[in-house]
């Protein structure tokens, strides 16, 4: 492989969340780094996908076909093959094949809740990564060791300013689906403040899902913004939105635990909150004391761009595994 630090790089990507989504930041990343890319989004494409299992949700496997993208793959000669989330892979004798010629990178984003299914093949890549530190055990305990822990990130665009909009200006947002844990704190911040709802299958009026540009809107247009770390299948996890919402300056709410300690620092970047009740206390009082809100928001923004940045999580993986 070339020493060159300008990789060559095939990304298989599915864009579900939109442009602001976690796959199309980790490809602005690679960009920010000066790699040349061939994109394959698959959600563009979706001849290529076999899903035998009627896999969703970030579990696997969902198989590429390989004879539709062989011409392309040997066209542009990459150094590096990345299948970025979505259980997205090849065939097994294909990826056998494959890792002779190139180094072949598998990107979990889901963990752990799609652990059960990604654990059943990630080591056939030569490099798998997981976001959560919880999976990255469970991998450990399975016995695959090919599995290198890389927490979510952000590219630049977050911390590019936005004007605020009036249809989403609030004093507190929440930008996220519905869930049943959720549900019953959301209602109490509706009830007590100018807050706003964004996300689907809310069981009162929410602004529905917000992409793109509309994202950003949404984020910078409030004061607060808070997070639920609660994932889909009950694990505490330091989810993406975490680092999105810092990015943007806005003054951040999360439950206290342990994980987050490893990325920001409780009542001087983040604000932590232990139930329901000590969230709308606190919230009242740095609606009411807006300076010290400023600090810590812009003390996690700042901490946000020098360690949270794609563009470090990547380089940080590429040295880490000595593709370079």
């Amino acid at each position: 492989m070339s020493k060159d630090p300008s990789l060559r790089i095939m990304f298989f990507g599915r864009y579900t969340e939109g442009s602001t989504g976690i796959v199309r930041s980790i490809f602005m990343g690679l960009h920010e780094l000066g790699h040349t890319i061939y994109e394959i989004n698959v959600t563009a494409r979706p001849r290529l996908l076999f899903n035998p299992y009627r896999r969703q949700g970030g579990h696997g496997p969902i198989y590429i076909r390989w004879e539709l993208v062989k011409e392309e793959i040997e066209i542009f000669k990459p150094d590096v093959i990345i299948f970025c989330a979505g259980g997205l892979t090849f065939e097994p004798e294909v990826i056998k094949r494959l890792k002779k010629r190139y180094t072949v990178v598998a990107f979990t984003l889901s963990d752990p809740d799609v652990f059960p299914t990604i654990s059943q093949y990630a080591s056939l890549f030569d490099y798998h990564t997981t976001n959560s530190v919880k999976a990255l055990e469970l991998y450990k305990q399975k016995g695959i060791n090919n599995t290198i822990l890389m927490p979510f990130a952000i590219d630049s665009r977050f911390f590019v300013p936005r004007s605020i909009d009036s249809k989403f200006k609030s004093d507190v947002s929440i930008i996220g689906h519905a869930r049943e844990n959720r549900i019953n704190t959301v209602k109490r911040l509706i009830k007590e403040f100018d807050a706003k709802v964004y996300g689907r299958n809310w069981p009162f009026k929410s602004l529905g899902p917000v992409y793109g540009e509309e994202w950003f809107k949404a984020a910078y247009s409030s004061n607060i913004l808070i997070n639920f770390p609660k994932t889909g299948a009950g694990y505490t996890n330091v989810k993406v939105g975490v680092f999105e919402a810092i990015a943007t300056g806005r003054l951040l709410f999360t439950e206290y635990f342990d994980e987050m300690k490893m990325f920001y620092e409780y009542d001087k970047e983040i604000i932590g909150y232990r139930n329901e009740e000590d969230l709308i206390s606190k919230v009242r009082y740095y609606i009411n004391h807006k300076e010290e809100a400023e600090i810590i928001a812009k003390a996690g923004q700042i901490r946000t761009a020098s360690e949270h940045t794609w563009k470090k999580r990547l380089a940080d993986f590429f040295d880490e595994v000595g593709i370079y």
